[in-house]
């Protein structure tokens, strides 16, 4: 699985040549907000750790803060499952 693009909060997967496009779950989203007290900020970037996890950069009054994202299991299925 290879990130490919994200643009807002949807993002694509390539995997065996098949695109897959998924938006960021809300509780992904809320977490963030949570923890960083705020309603808006933007991502700004989102790079391959290892298959399936990625950091996540958002950007809030010009400061940048980082977070780990995994897919989830059913997200992974789904791919897997759709290649086959």
């Amino acid at each position: 699985m290879k990130l490919l693009n994200f643009i807002d909060f949807n993002y694509v997967i390539e995997h065996d040549n098949e695109y897959f496009e998924f938006e960021f779950e809300d509780e992904f989203l809320d977490g963030i907000s949570e923890k960083l007290d705020i309603e808006d900020f933007d991502i700004i970037s989102m790079n391959e750790i290892k298959e399936g996890t990625y950091s996540v950069t958002v950007k809030v009054n010009d400061e940048t803060h980082s977070f780990d994202y995994k897919l989830s299991d059913s997200r992974i299925k789904y791919i897997n499952s759709a290649v086959n």
